[in-house]
Order: C-alpha cells, then structure tokens, then sequence
C-alpha cells in the first residue's frame, strides 16, 4: 500500500520527530512515553539552570559551584539554536511517500531518496498526537516517521500483513 505524506510546513510535526529522535532509547523501553516539543524542553532547562546559577551564585561557601549551572547554561542554549535551526531546514523538506509492504515499510522522499526498514528490524509503530514513528531495533538503522492523518491507512496496512502486535497508540494521551 502506498500513502503519500503532505508533512512539509507542519511544525509540531516536526517538533514531535525532533524529540522522538533525540529521545530513542527511552522510547525504545517505554514505547508509552509522552512526547514533548524539544524547543520548550530545552527552553525548561535553560530557565532552571540560570535559577540554579542565580542561586549559587549567592551563597558564598560554595559560589565556586556556580560555574557548572554556568557552562550547562551555554550547552543548553547551543542545543537550542541548533534544535531551532534544525527545525527550520525540516520545514522547508518535501512530502514523501510511505510504502507499506510484505517486506517491509519504506520512505522514498523526491523520487530520489529511499529508506527501508524490514519487519524484522521494527521495533515498534508508536502513534503519538500529530505522528506516527516507525521504531527500528538497533539505532544503526533509521527511522520512518508519517503524518497522523495517514493512521487509517496504516492501520488498515498493519492488519492486512498480520503486524498489529508492533503498533502501540499513544494518541489517547493527548486528549483535552
């Protein structure tokens, strides 16, 4: 089965890809782990770690301990701008197309670029509020991520190649 991919310019998409990728081994023990933007965990961990600077800044016994809250600070606020940057050049890719077959599933991008993951190599497929991750069990290999309006199709996908057992579906978390 082939469904098409219209992702380009959907930022919390690509927010929740960037988490998901720079967080694998958590999802790979917890498949039910709530995702999160990285941006806002990033921006979260900068205004603790200028507190925390603040804060041993002024207790003169040990203000010699400030300076590690001090270069996190900077790491952070790198980590940030490159998130930021990253999230940028995400959104000027193009859609791509997922095809779902008895071997396996596998991303072309451009007509150009292609991804395959076998079902033996899936982990899990975590449907979460805007994604959908195809998981691989070692992080050699890569990942295939969808759009969640193209769940249907997967999921019709999955039950005609008897893989339902590797689909896991977050998206209740989400609900308001």
């Amino acid at each position: 089965m082939t469904i098409e991919s219209k992702e380009k310019g959907n930022k919390k998409y690509y927010e929740e890809i960037m988490y998901i990728s720079s967080n694998y081994y958590i999802f790979k023990k917890r498949p039910k782990t709530k995702v999160h933007s990285l941006i806002n965990v990033y921006r979260l961990d900068i205004i603790l770690l200028f507190i925390m600077f603040i804060v041993l800044l002024f207790i003169p016994s040990i203000s010699y301990l400030s300076a590690i809250p001090f270069t996190m600070l900077f790491i952070y606020a790198y980590l940030l701008v490159e998130a930021k940057y990253r999230l940028r050049e995400y959104l000027k890719s193009s859609d791509s197309i997922i095809k779902i077959a008895e071997d396996g599933i596998e991303n072309v991008c451009d007509n150009k670029l292609s991804i395959k993951l076998p079902w033996e190599a899936i982990e899990y497929i975590i449907i979460n509020k805007y994604s959908i991750c195809v998981l691989p069990k070692n992080f050699s290999s890569v990942f295939i991520f969808a759009e969640i309006n193209t769940k249907a199709e997967i999921y019709k996908s999955l039950k005609k190649y008897k893989k339902l057992d590797l689909l896991i579906d977050n998206s209740n978390q989400y609900k308001e």
